[in-house]
């Protein structure tokens, strides 16, 4: 299935230098470049990981069309493809976890 770019949901995910251990902020850009080069998006969705340096900002920020959403707006999309937001973001964090192991061992 394809869908134009501006009807699928963006996810801006923060990530906090501290996931990636002590020496976080020494690596936190070079990883989200890593990150968004290996973690594919699907379909419905376009991924864009971001170092998360104000922690005023939540960890993620859906949006479409570049309109921000709120989280029920987000679960209402994700709603329309029958898929749970709970278990999209679980995941989600699962594949970052990955990658941040992936990025360690290269």
């Amino acid at each position: 299935m394809q869908l134009n770019d501006e009807k699928k949901i963006r996810l801006e995910y923060r990530v906090e230098p501290g996931c990636l251990g002590p020496q976080g902020l020494s690596y936190i850009e070079d990883f989200c470049r890593y990150a968004n080069k290996h973690i594919k998006s699907p379909y419905y969705a376009q991924f864009l990981f971001t170092p998360r340096y104000d922690k005023q900002k939540s960890e993620r920020q859906y949006s479409v069309n570049s309109r921000n959403l709120s989280q029920v707006q987000a679960k209402l999309y994700f709603d329309h493809f029958q898929i749970n937001i709970e278990e999209f973001e679980e995941q989600l964090d699962e594949l970052l976890s990955k990658a941040i192991d992936l990025y360690f061992k290269r």
